[in-house]
Parts: C-alpha cells; sequence; structure tokens
C-alpha cells in the first residue's frame, strides 16, 4: 500500500510538471463550425481573390489631421513595419490606399489594417509578436491595436490572469470549508488530494491532446475548476462513508471496503452519467466545446480513479487518525457529530430513523428535520418547489443565444477600447463588415445593381467596392448592427439570398456567427437526446428502477431551466451587476460558454442525484419502508451533498471574479445552479417525489410474462412514515 502511494505521488508529479509544461502550447480554436459555408467563403476569398476580413486593425490617433505630412509619415511607417513582419500577408491602410472608411470622421484616426498567415493559433502568436515590436507610440502618433487575433492574444492573457485567481482564491476556500465540514484536519486533507491528482492528470493529457489537434486556452480553466470541485465530490463521498462505517464499530479494513463497495459504486455510476453528458458536447462541431469536453472527461476519469483507489489506500493509512485536528473545535457549540474527533460514536439507529441495523452514525439532525417536513406534506413541497423554480425559468423564455465579442473584455483592455472608439468614429466597423466575393464574370452594371440593392437594405450601414483586379467584382457591406444580433443575420440572409450570376461569396464576422449558430441549433436537439437517454439507461441498471432515472432527468430539467432564467436575468438583461460584477450584458448569451455551463450543470446534478438516490435505495432494500428509507438517506447525504455544492461553488470563485464575461458566466452560472440544486432541488423536490411515488420508485418490469413489481425490496414491506 505505501508503494502503491508512492508511486501514485511520483506519478501525480510527473504528470503535473509535464502539464504545465504544455500550457504555452493551448491556443485559440476559433468560433467558426468546421466545413460551414463562411469558412468555405472565406477561404476562396483569401486564396483567388486575395481580400478578407482584417485579423489585426491598429487604430492610429493624433492631436491634429492624419493627412499632415509627419502624421502622415508616421503612419506609412507602420504600414511598412506591419507588411515586412513574419507572417502578414495582404496590409493596407488609409495612406496608401485612400480609402476614406478608414479615415475617421474628426480626420485626427485613422486604421492600419492586416491580413495574417496560419491558423488561428499561429495568427495570436503573431499579432503578439507584431504589437511588441510596434510599441504604443509612433512620432505624434498613438497606436492601439484591435481586431480577433489582438483579440484573442489579450483574452490568453486575461486567462492567464484569472488561472492563478482560481488557485489563489478558490483552494483556500474549498479547504476552509472542508475543515468545517469534516471537523478534521486530515479528513479534509483527503479530499484535495484527489483534486491534485485530477488536475495534474487532466493537465498532462491535454499537453498530449496538442500533439494531435488544437487545444483551446480555456481547457486548462475546465481542469482546474472542474478538478477542484468534482474530484473533491467524490472523495468527500468515499470519506464521509468511511467515517460513518467506523463510527457504526467497523474496523478499518472493514471500514475501507465497506466505503469501496458503497460510495465507491455511486462514484462509479455517478462518474459514467457525468462522462456521458460531458462528452456529448462533442457533437457539436466547435473547437472550444470540443476542447472542453476533452478536459471535462479527462477531470471525470482521474477523479474517479483516484477516489476509488488512492483515496481508499489512504484511509487505511490514516485508519483512525483520519479524525485528528479539528481546527475549529474552540468555535463550536454543541456535541460533534459521530465519527468527529472528541465525540462518541453512536451505537445504533435511533428509534424509528429506518435506518440499517448497526450503521451507527445518525447523519445531519437538521437535514432530518427538513426532509420530515417535506414528507408529511410531500405534495404542498414539490408544488412550493416547482412554483420556485418555475418563477426562476420564467426570463428564458425570451434566451438568446450568440457569439463572443471584443465587448467581452474588461473594459480597460487596448482591443476593446479601440473598437468601440471605431463604431463610433468610422463609417466602415471591421467587426460588424461583411466581404462578398460575386462571382468570376459579373458585368459592371449587375455589380452596380447589387451594390444598390444591398445599400437599401434597412440592415445595412455601409456598401462600398474594394479596390483591385479580381475574378470578380468585391464588396464590403459594413452591418448596423454587431454580430450575433437578429439584425446582422437578417442581413447575411439576405445577402446570401439576393440573385446574382452564379454563388455569391460571403465572410465575415456576422457571416460566422450566423453559421456558428446554425449549427448549435441542428446539433442541440441530438444532444439533449443521447444525455437523457444515457442518463435513463445508466441509472435505470445502476438503480434498477424505471421511475427514478426518469425522475431524475425531469428534475435535473427542471433546474437547468431555472439556472437559465437566472443567467438571461443577470447575464443577458444586464441586472444586478452590483453582485456580479461589471460584465458585458449584448442582449445575449455566449452560446458557447452557455452550453458547456448547461452541460456541467446538468453532469452535477445528476451527480448529486445518484450520491442521495444510491444511499435511499441502500436504506429501502435494508428496511422496506420507502419513506423511512427517504428520510434516512437523506440525512444521512444530506450535509455531504451541502458540502459538495459549497466546495464546487467556492471552486468556481475564481471564474466568477474574472474580468472576462465568458469566464464569469461559466463561474457564477455553475455556482448558482449547484447552490439551487443542492437547496431546492435536492432538498425538497426529491425527497417530495420519491415520497409521493412510494414502492413505485423501485418498480422494475420482471420479464417477458412477468408482472412488474418493486424489485430487491423486502417481501413485507411496510408504508409508516417516521415520526
Amino acid at each position: 500500500m505505501r508503494l502503491t502511494l508512492a508511486v501514485c505521488g511520483v506519478a501525480t508529479a510527473a504528470m503535473g510538471v509535464f502539464g504545465a509544461g504544455g500550457l504555452d502550447r493551448l491556443g485559440i480554436t476559433g468560433p467558426l463550425p468546421a466545413g460551414s459555408a463562411a469558412a468555405r467563403d472565406g477561404a476562396v476569398l483569401a486564396e483567388r481573390y486575395g481580400v478578407s476580413a482584417p485579423d489585426l486593425v491598429l487604430l492610429v490617433r493624433a492631436a491634429s489631421d492624419v493627412r499632415t505630412p509627419d502624421i502622415a509619415a508616421a503612419g506609412r511607417a507602420v504600414e511598412e513595419d506591419v507588411r515586412r513582419a513574419p507572417g502578414v500577408g495582404a496590409v493596407s491602410s488609409y495612406w496608401s490606399a485612400g480609402d476614406p472608411s478608414l479615415l475617421s470622421r474628426d480626420g485626427r484616426s485613422a486604421l492600419v489594417t492586416a491580413r495574417l498567415a496560419g491558423g488561428e493559433t499561429v495568427r495570436v502568436r503573431t499579432a503578439q509578436r507584431l504589437v511588441a515590436a510596434l510599441g504604443r507610440q509612433r512620432g505624434p502618433a498613438t497606436i492601439t491595436p484591435t481586431g480577433p487575433a489582438w483579440t484573442y492574444a489579450e483574452t490568453l492573457e486575461d486567462n492567464r490572469a484569472d488561472l492563478l485567481r482560481a488557485e489563489l482564491v478558490s483552494t483556500p476556500a474549498c479547504a476552509l470549508i472542508l475543515l468545517f465540514v469534516f471537523r478534521s484536519l486530515v479528513a479534509a486533507l483527503l479530499p484535495v488530494v484527489s483534486a491534485l491528482i485530477a488536475t495534474a492528470g487532466t493537465l498532462a493529457f491535454l499537453r498530449l491532446l496538442t500533439s494531435f489537434t488544437e487545444v483551446s486556452v480555456y481547457a486548462s480553466n475546465v481542469a482546474t475548476a472542474l478538478g477542484l470541485g468534482l474530484a473533491v465530490d467524490y472523495g468527500i463521498l468515499v470519506v464521509w462513508r468511511f467515517r460513518e462505517e467506523s463510527a457504526a464499530g467497523a474496523s478499518v479494513e472493514e471500514a475501507v471496503g465497506r466505503s469501496v463497495r458503497t460510495a465507491g459504486r455511486a462514484v462509479a455510476v455517478s462518474a459514467c452519467i457525468v462522462l456521458a453528458s460531458v462528452l456529448s458536447l462533442l457533437l457539436f462541431p466547435l473547437g472550444f466545446l470540443r476542447s472542453a469536453a476533452w478536459a471535462a472527461a479527462a477531470v471525470v476519469v482521474f477523479s474517479a480513479a483516484a477516489s476509488v483507489t488512492v483515496t481508499p489506500a489512504l484511509l487505511a493509512l490514516a485508519g483512525r487518525h483520519v479524525d485528528r485536528f479539528d481546527l475549529f473545535a474552540r468555535l463550536r457549540r454543541g456535541p460533534g457529530t459521530p465519527g468527529t474527533s472528541g465525540a462518541p460514536a453512536a451505537s445504533g439507529a435511533s428509534a424509528g430513523s429506518g435506518a440499517s441495523a448497526g450503521s451507527g452514525a445518525e447523519g445531519s439532525p437538521a437535514w432530518r428535520r427538513a426532509t420530515l417536513a417535506v414528507i408529511r406534506r410531500p405534495a404542498r413541497a414539490v408544488f412550493a418547489a416547482a412554483c420556485v423554480l418555475a418563477v426562476l425559468s420564467l426570463p428564458a423564455w425570451h434566451l438568446a443565444l450568440g457569439p463572443n465579442s471584443v465587448d467581452d473584455l474588461p473594459r480597460h483592455s487596448r482591443a476593446r477600447t479601440a473598437a468601440v472608439f471605431i463604431r463610433a468614429e468610422f463609417a466602415s466597423v471591421p467587426d460588424r463588415q461583411l466581404v462578398v466575393g460575386l462571382p468570376e464574370g459579373t458585368p459592371r452594371g449587375d455589380a452596380d445593381g447589387y451594390a444598390r440593392t444591398v445599400s437599401a437594405l434597412p440592415q445595412a450601414a455601409a456598401v462600398r467596392t474594394v479596390p483591385g483586379r479580381y475574378p470578380g467584382p468585391v464588396l464590403a457591406i459594413t452591418s448596423r448592427f454587431p454580430p450575433g444580433t437578429e439584425g446582422a443575420a437578417a442581413l447575411v440572409r439576405q445577402v446570401r439570398a439576393l440573385p446574382a450570376h452564379g454563388r455569391v461569396l460571403v465572410a465575415g464576422q456576422p457571416a460566422e456567427a450566423v453559421d456558428t449558430l446554425s449549427a448549435i441549433r441542428r446539433t442541440l436537439p441530438w444532444c439533449c437526446t443521447l444525455v437523457a437517454a444515457a442518463t435513463f439507461v445508466l441509472m435505470a441498471l445502476a438503480m434498477r428502477s424505471l421511475l427514478v432515472p426518469l425522475k431524475a432527468v425531469v428534475v435535473a430539467g427542471a433546474g437547468l431551466a431555472a439556472t437559465l432564467g437566472c443567467l438571461v436575468y443577470v447575464f443577458q438583461d444586464g441586472h444586478l451587476r452590483g453582485v456580479a460584477g461589471d460584465f458585458n450584458a449584448p442582449g445575449y448569451l455566449l452560446a458557447e460558454t452557455t452550453l458547456f455551463l448547461l452541460a456541467t450543470a446538468y453532469a452535477l446534478s445528476v451527480d448529486y442525484e445518484v450520491f442521495i438516490v444510491a444511499r435511499i435505495r441502500e436504506e429501502y432494500l435494508a428496511s422496506g419502508d420507502n419513506t423511512a428509507a427517504v428520510a434516512t438517506g437523506m440525512q444521512r447525504t444530506g450535509r455531504l451533498v451541502t458540502a459538495a455544492s459549497l466546495v464546487f461553488a467556492a471552486a468556481m470563485a475564481g471564474p466568477a471574479t474574472s474580468d472576462v464575461t465568458a469566464l464569469k458566466l461559466v463561474g457564477a452560472g455553475l455556482a448558482v445552479a449547484v447552490l439551487l440544486d443542492a437547496v431546492v432541488v435536492r432538498g425538497i423536490l426529491v425527497p417530495g417525489l420519491m415520497t409521493l411515488a412510494g414502492r413505485a420508485n423501485w418498480w422494475l418490469p420482471r420479464g417477458r410474462g412477468g408482472r412488474g413489481r418493486a424489485r430487491d425490496g423486502p417481501a413485507a414491506c411496510r408504508s409508516t412514515s417516521p415520526r
């Protein structure tokens, strides 16, 4: 055992070093779906026409007119430096092209635009080198970068800062919660060991994955946050059960064995369901979601493996010392809970508890009282909980999804500052621009007519012809609306539908947003169906019931709807900024981020469901009394679920305090989801529904020709409620 733990320690350290060394290999996976119309058209426009939306935009500002000789010379020098830099394709500026759309209305600012070579991550690295080389000042002119490549570059920098914040804020918070819940330093540290193994293993896996495909930098945040949350949840379950068995008088060896057979089985079932939930994100043809899915899947595997192997080994090694060092002993009042340092273990279950013989641990009296209140009036409790969830879900009716943008960065970021200025002072806005290539051989008159038709569209702010020699005429169309809004989407659809002498090529961020959201809408029903089916089948096999897994899917969906309503109210509509902190509220939720958030929240919801229902089933098999089993199961797992949800919410503190809207949405959203699930769904809805269903909870068809019955229960089942 000691040798095994030593090997695991060395392996964890090696994986941590190996994985940390690969953080610089993580990059940006663009939002564009593989094979989308915008991706194909953009590639053709870049290859055959030599035009595309700019990757890097430099705002050159001065105190006087940029057409004066000294400022014009500085602007041309900036353009020339950009043109000579490696990895740069086409470059244009007001001074070389004479394009009035590149000059501000007051004449004191002009733009230098550049198209960069290579994939998304390569373009970001090029932008970082280029901006660093240019500096912020060139003679009398000030240079401020923006554009997609620099926006992603600043996102990378903010992401590293948020990763450090997550480690500095979330880890101590989780440790304090574990210390207070377990009342033992030794017991509190054991789940943290699982989290360290899960995080180190996931980072190592991501580094290996970068050898085969692009991996989003956000995957490192997923690994850290989920590793700290999910692994601790699993570790809590195993340690909790060990202490309960020890309090009942079992030897260390017996307690470890029973913990693995009961809590370990629940961890395995939960891990399979969570794995199916997060891997469903691979159905979406989007780089970020696929990276997040692989990261989350690795976290699940390493967390479960550590909890059912390393944690039991550590428990066997610690033995009775697992309850040592209660750092908060002096702050507590009243007797300690069974199994904690300084508190005598109970010798048996209290009368009427419905506990299995010899269980010994009474669990949480507060949770027992709360559950009994629900059991006495289950219909009223279920109705009240359903009303709460329904009210919270109301804002979700006007849910809108959209793309990430430069506005998701902090207000002080250079990319956002420049973008806001360009929108206000320039006729042509790069991030709202469509590049349209008309078919080869289109007559000049037809091209002019096409441009006039587009100009008449209410969504078009400006239409201009791109000068140069191309296979066909090229137009630059500026939308009045930002990408992701209905106005911008309508413009893209109408431009694509206008008759021409062949297929029109349409690229640019508004077109990319339309294709991304279309891919999400096509894939989402299949993803939801797969997750629901996997949950039902896995829980039906584990719990030997048809109603329990059906109920799990329904209540998890209700909790998700309530969470989504809260997200819409805050992050889409812009309320509660004083609580959530400053963030961009564009009138929609960030599509990819929201999908990942909901998939993770669903997985955690079912995770807690498995913890509770597995224990209720165990009590039912021992007593045959469904109502008493619900009361006892909730009593013995309620505090565990509370601790797990608080730990996970604390793990989300780092992302929730981020200045980047996407990370803030994930952190705050998941924290709300787990707390809402632990209090309303698990605390009220689940015990209420299971009480109303009675023995039907455990009904399973016997097979061909046989009648269905409650499987696995004793022959004579009582129905008395605990007092």
